[in-house]
């Protein structure tokens, strides 16, 4: 009886330790597949983040490709998106129970909505004039989206490990992620990919992620597992086809549209270079695009360059050494190569892409009479303000042949700042040119303003117009310009036009409350984006 009554509280004894050793044998595998999804769904975190900054620089950085002044694009996209996150973040409130399906499903939409951004922005702009309101809706649903995503993986990853180490994991791998995208974009994505078909590779990450996490949270999802899985294939197969033609597409439209059939495309760090062919013409007419910025017509293009090249080089009491700053067409510098006593021509053009498309593509070397080959260029592919803050000896003529300041990059190649620079790679006789713009009397401001920022920076301006075309030349003294005669034969510039062309029109008064160009206000360039 003794035996019995003292062998009881032992039996019970072992009975709870096998209880308790069970217990924990069932909690570490829970404890462990806990832990595998938190990781998921933070690594997760960090794939969207890096997707959400590289599709705000993808419609910010397209829209100035199309329209110009990026820090307005940029400025747009940018507060819109954060906005639209915050609009995302404040709906998650409303959803309380099937957390994993519903970041599955935004995931899901986010793909289909967010793969083909740059597609459905190049339609608009080509086929509508709603491009504006095209880009509005693409920022809002994408940051609605994205906002909605993160309190809810948030909730989700707290079941693992508490709301403190929930925020601070979770907000730490959305900074990371950030810093990934803003990195990948420039530095990879786009100059390998170009705009449509990174849009799409980004929408199929964006799938990847709404695949794993489908795979992880398979058992937890009550419904719609199917639809789901069917959703998913469904997309990749759609954004894979868009991945590969979409940018086909998008030719194909233009063409189209414009009547042009494309001839060259690349897309580099600095700017979208498109060469076309114009349809319809008995002899071909080609034109060159950069940031969908027209630069020249093969029919029309000589006009131009000798306007632009030749009364400085007949100013100029030496042509000794000329140095041509962008102009990497190399139209500009094939009217240089027509002065014999020319011994030395440095061109500075900040992209290689374009400097090597001129000196190797058939149809340019045709229009610029294979000047990049001429022995006496020395080329320099870099920033014309770092060029100019060199020691250098000085040049007898400068000729300024650089894009029209559209955007920030481009306006402090026209500021003060930039004109007191060029004293720096000159002489008191050595003449400088540049295009200004159009001259009457309803675009008058961006060339009065121009002139004024020259003449800010010391310099004497000669404004001078030939048919349509307004240019600026000056000096650091006085100039005689009444006498002036062409030196060389050309094409298109009559002998007689020189003496006529800095005799302005009675409606091109000067308008000296224009405000100058500097880097802290960029009013040219303001000024010419209000005329568009």
């Amino acid at each position: 009886m003794a035996h019995t009554e003292s062998s009881a509280p032992k039996d019970l004894a072992v009975q709870e330790d096998v209880s308790s050793a069970s217990s924990q044998d069932s909690t570490q595998p829970q404890q462990e597949m806990g832990r595998r999804k938190s990781r998921i769904l933070l690594f997760s975190i960090m794939l969207i983040a890096t997707n959400g900054v590289i599709y705000e620089l993808l419609i910010g950085g397209y829209s100035s490709y199309l329209l110009g002044d990026s820090i307005t694009q940029f400025s747009l996209t940018i507060g819109l998106f954060m906005s639209s996150m915050g609009v995302g973040s404040w709906l998650t409130q409303r959803f309380e129970k099937d957390l994993e399906q519903r970041f599955i499903e935004v995931e899901l939409l986010l793909a289909i909505v967010g793969g083909p951004t740059v597609l459905l922005l190049a339609m608009a702009h080509i086929y509508t004039r709603l491009y504006a309101w095209v880009m509005f809706a693409m920022i809002i649903a994408i940051g609605c989206l994205i906002g909605f995503e993160i309190p809810l993986v948030t909730r989700i990853v707290e079941r693992y490990g508490g709301l403190k180490k929930a925020l601070a994991n979770v907000l730490s791998f959305d900074y990371i992620g950030a810093l990934f995208g803003s990195l990948l974009f420039p530095l990879v994505l786009l100059p390998e990919l170009g705009f449509t078909r990174t849009s799409f590779l980004i929408g199929i990450v964006n799938l990847g992620v709404a695949w794993v996490n489908l795979w992880v949270f398979h058992d937890d999802l009550r419904k719609g597992r199917m639809f789901l899985w069917i959703g998913t294939f469904v997309s990749a197969a759609l954004l894979t086809v868009g991945f590969f033609y979409s940018a086909g597409w998008i030719e194909r439209a233009r063409e189209t549209a414009t009547q042009q059939k494309l001839v060259y495309l690349e897309h580099t760090p600095y700017q979208h270079l498109r060469f076309v062919k114009e349809q319809g013409h008995k002899h071909p007419i080609y034109r060159l695009y950069l940031n969908g910025e027209h630069q020249f017509s093969s029919n029309s293009e000589r006009r131009y360059h000798e306007a632009l090249v030749h009364p400085a080089m007949s100013a100029a009491t030496k042509r000794q050494r000329v140095l041509i700053l962008g102009g990497g067409d190399a139209l500009a510098l094939r009217e240089v190569r027509r002065y014999k006593e020319v011994r030395e021509i440095v061109m500075v053009d900040l992209d290689p892409a374009m400097t090597r498309f001129a000196r190797n593509h058939p149809i340019m070397r045709q229009l610029n009479e294979d000047a990049l080959h001429d022995p006496r260029l020395k080329l320099y592919n870099m920033d014309a303000a770092q060029f100019l803050k060199r020691p250098n000896k000085p040049f007898d003529v400068v000729i300024l042949d650089l894009p029209v300041p559209t955007q920030i990059a481009l306006s402090k190649l026209y500021s003060i700042h930039f004109y007191r620079l060029l004293r720096r790679v000159t002489h008191p006789q050595s003449v400088l040119v540049t295009e200004a713009a159009v001259l009457n009397p309803i675009e008058y401001k961006p060339f009065w303003s121009l002139h004024r920022t020259q003449q800010k920076a010391g310099w004497h301006v000669y404004p001078f117009v030939l048919e349509t075309m307004a240019f600026l030349m000056f000096r650091q003294t006085p100039l005689q310009t009444q006498d002036l005669r062409l030196k060389v034969q050309t094409q298109a510039l009559q002998k007689g036009a020189l003496a006529a062309a800095f005799s302005l029109p009675p409606d091109a008064t000067p308008h000296r409350l224009m405000p100058a160009n500097t880097l802290d206000t960029h009013a040219l360039m303001n000024l010419i984006l209000q005329l568009r």
